[in-house]
């Protein structure tokens, strides 16, 4: 296992009691992407001398994070957050001009995406996500197949898992979570 980033400490901000300070931590890093990898401050130990993660404010420069290829082609994506538990999520997702979803299918919990830059079209409806476009889709509504009528890149974000079976355009099981 692979130490975790250990930064110092920030120092109680003006305004606020040293008791909640050091009372201002997240529970247990049960958490993956690249948001919990870069917000460690100290090691912190619990009663047992297992080692728990502190976190405060979380700052990403997502221009640093390289993009992760998935299994379907042209399909990209910088996993910001998840949580493991629930299988909640948000990444930036990128679909290469041309690329898309290749059938029709539904998500295990609502999907929401808005749409940084491109073109993204659900082909059976038409409906396109330009930049500045907000796109929610329900849990368990059909939809798709979609393609990138130019290279897009949308923020999406699940509140639970994303998929009910792993879809069929998916060689990697990982890329289903």
């Amino acid at each position: 296992m692979t130490e975790p980033l250990v930064t110092p400490c920030p120092p109680c901000p003006a305004g606020v009691s040293e008791h909640e300070w050091a009372d201002n931590v997240s529970d247990p890093a049960a958490y993956s992407g690249a948001a919990p990898d870069r917000s460690r401050e100290q090691l912190v130990t619990n009663g047992q001398g297992e080692l728990l993660g502190r976190f405060r404010e979380v700052l990403l420069r997502t221009d640093d994070l390289e993009w992760v290829d998935k299994t379907l082609a042209g399909l990209s994506q910088r996993l910001l957050w998840r949580d493991d538990a629930t299988g909640a999520s948000i990444a930036l997702v990128r679909f290469l001009k041309g690329a898309g979803i290749p059938s029709r299918h539904s998500h295990a919990s609502n999907q929401f995406m808005f749409c940084l830059s491109g073109r993204y079209t659900y082909l059976p409806t038409g409906l396109t996500l330009t930049r500045g476009s907000f796109y929610w889709n329900p849990k368990g509504s059909m939809h798709g197949p979609t393609l990138a009528e130019e290279e897009s890149v949308l923020l999406e974000t699940y509140d639970g898992p994303h998929y009910p079976t792993q879809p069929e355009w998916y060689t990697d099981p990982a890329d289903a979570r």
